[in-house]
């Protein structure tokens, strides 16, 4: 997705891909400078700024009239708060779809005036953080979802040209918002290539959003979103966004824009005031424009007409300046950093602990609901060399979504990791993702049950932005897990293009899990399964050589003693690294580098692993139940 996707077809699209355009300054500064009284104006409802489009529809006009008089390109809907959680704070919560629509009204009548064929006017549909955030535990996902739904609506039905959801704090606000307008647009036989969606969000003079996250984190967490533009706003002014901006203006693949406060504030005599002046501010953004191809330009608080004046007078209907973008790397984030797929010196390890079917002292802590321990056990898992942590709650008998909520919303703020969302049951899947902020990876889909299940998995990496590992399952009655490498590629393909081709996921973003099976039973039918791995893994990463490729390493050994099985597990991960794998699910630190293996050790893993039993390339000749024994004992 870049900024000429034809997605992006809209006129206002298309203007912001053909000249730089000037959004309109501060909306609370400018009703806070007019004399207006909480009882009368506001109805009682101080600071409910949203009333105004229906208590005092004319001085919101007048306010949108002044800032396209001084040459602005887009003004914004009087709707920062005009959404059923903020509204319900005020007893308003049902106005939330008429306020929106009213402050569409509003602003599309003036554009409408003010607009000519040279220059075409816009109305952004203002949407704003709210009072309540899904990280911190103040709301939950489908709360927000129908509140933000609710304001879009309006949005639409008012006539605006494009969503704005700005000065975002939490990932999960950005993420739901989104959604909320694409179920807006759905509703209303719409699509973003009627009225895109642009994200802003605000770095704190912390360097990182509310909750902690980074600007590159944010930007891998949107990036598969159908975002028209994103940037930042409000908390500082311009000089402390530049570091931000210009990375952005690096790296992000469509369009950038900006909204400073006018400078830092700054308390005189009781009242904030903004000290930066309108000159200065408008220079700064020159340099925003010309270094970082920044393509929406405008005002957050303390910026009044004289700002956006100035601003509109610099630009000047001055062309797009596109600057040269690096390709973001294929990357899952936590709600703090993110973490490339492909690691430079390790394959992507993938923690394997938190895990009610793997782990004993996991599934302890969680029969205790020792929440606290749960993070230890992840935090260490970190510590150990993990990258990512998978979470896997499916125990009988309790509730396994609530389980995966609460375990869910403690790792992503105490833990710096990604998460892998691991259940057999979409609603559980569904329960984690809904909490997580970053870019987790959904584990996962297969054809077992069928096209349907694996549809709705799909759909949810789709909705959550997430990335997919894919089972090589299928609903073959008599094999349906696949154990040659025919298979595991046939079944590999099938599922690449069907969610890619039928769900848009980007094929950078799929994990296939090719199966590991174990070596370790004595059976002569599973002898060859580790040999077939390789050869699957061989050949997926030849035909898709930008898909991921992961496993559950530790089923190989399964069965052995923990020496023999770090053994086997160690030299077996080497070889299917070797052959492309670019992940596993493992304990990292019972992962031993060759070097510091025996050599006869060695040698009998390759052997287990090729299934090498000629006495002339080293085995032992006995019958098949027996040579495992013998090996195993060689390994431990």
């Amino acid at each position: 997705m870049t900024a000429n996707d034809p997605l992006f077809s809209s006129p206002f699209a298309r203007a912001l891909a053909s000249r730089v355009l000037v959004l309109d300054g501060a909306m609370g500064t400018s009703l806070y400078s007019r004399d207006l009284t909480v009882e009368g104006d506001y109805c009682g409802c101080e600071n409910c700024t949203d009333i105004l489009v229906d208590s005092r529809p004319d001085v919101v006009e007048d306010i949108h009239k002044e800032f396209l008089e001084i040459g602005a390109d887009c003004i914004e809907t009087n709707s920062f708060g005009a959404n059923t959680l903020v509204l319900g704070e005020f007893d308003l919560a049902e106005k939330a779809t008429e306020f929106s629509r009213k402050s569409a009204e509003i602003a599309r009548s003036a554009a409408d005036a003010y607009s000519t064929k040279d220059k075409p006017r816009f109305v952004m549909g203002s949407m704003g953080p709210g009072t309540k955030l899904i990280t911190l535990g103040n709301t939950t996902w489908p709360a927000m979802l129908d509140s933000y739904t609710n304001q879009a609506l309006g949005l639409i039905e008012g006539g605006v040209d494009a969503f704005l959801i700005e000065t975002c704090q939490d990932l999960l606000q950005v993420k739901c918002a989104v959604n909320a307008c694409l179920r807006a647009l759905e509703q209303k036989g719409k699509s973003v290539a009627d009225i895109p969606i642009c994200v802003s969000v605000t770095i704190e003079q912390t360097g990182t959003m509310l909750m902690g996250t980074s600007i590159e984190a944010a930007a891998h967490a949107l990036r598969r979103y159908p975002i028209l533009s994103l940037g930042l706003n409000c908390a500082t002014g311009p000089t402390e966004m530049a570091e931000y901006i210009q990375w952005l203006g690096k790296y992000w693949d469509r369009h950038v824009s900006v909204a400073p406060n006018a400078g830092l504030p700054v308390l005189v005599e009781g009242r904030t005031e903004y000290p930066l002046k309108p000159g200065p501010f408008a220079e700064a953004q020159q340099r925003f424009i010309e270094q970082s191809g920044v393509g929406l330009v405008g005002g957050c608080c303390g910026t009044t007409p004289e700002h956006i004046k100035q601003l509109a007078d610099m630009v000047n209907g001055r062309d797009a300046k596109r600057t040269e973008r690096a390709t973001l790397p294929p990357s899952c984030t936590s709600l703090y950093q993110p973490v490339e797929y492909r690691q430079d010196n390790s394959f992507l390890i993938v923690g394997e602990r938190c895990n009610a079917s793997g782990s004993r002292q996991f599934k302890r802590l969680l029969e205790a609901e020792d929440w606290d321990g749960i993070v230890a056990l992840a935090k260490n898992q970190v510590r150990e060399g993990s990258h990512v942590l998978d979470v896997n709650v499916d125990y009988a008998g309790r509730d396994n979504a609530s389980d995966m909520r609460e375990v869910v919303q403690r790792l992503v703020r105490q833990v710096d990791a990604p998460l892998m969302i691991d259940s057999t049951q979409v609603a559980t899947i569904e329960a984690g993702l809904q909490c997580a902020g970053g870019k987790c990876i959904i584990n996962s889909a297969n054809f077992e049950d069928g096209e349907e299940k694996f549809d709705q998995i799909c759909k949810l990496a789709k909705t959550y932005g997430a990335g997919l590992v894919i089972g090589t399952i299928d609903e073959d009655p008599e094999a349906a897990m696949a154990r040659t490498a025919d298979r595991k590629f046939a079944i590999a393909k099938r599922s690449i293009e069907r969610a890619t081709q039928v769900h848009g996921l980007d094929e950078t973003d799929i994990f296939i899990d090719p199966l590991v099976l174990p070596i370790s039973t004595g059976m002569d039918d599973d002898r060859r399964s580790a040999l077939a791995l390789i050869e699957g893994t061989k050949r997926i990463a030849e035909t898709f050589p930008n898909v991921q490729i992961t496993c559950g390493l530790s089923n190989v050994s399964f069965g052995l003693k923990p020496a023999a099985r770090q053994v086997l597990n160690s030299v077996f991960l080497d070889e299917l690294v070797k052959a492309g794998m670019t992940s596993a699910i493992v304990h990292a630190s019972k992962i031993l580098p060759l070097a510091k293996i025996e050599d006869d050790q060695k040698r009998v893993a390759m052997h287990l692993v090729y299934d090498k039993r000629d006495e002339s390339v080293g085995g032992t000749g006995l019958p098949a139940a027996d040579e495992q024994k013998t090996e195993e004992a060689a390994l431990a």
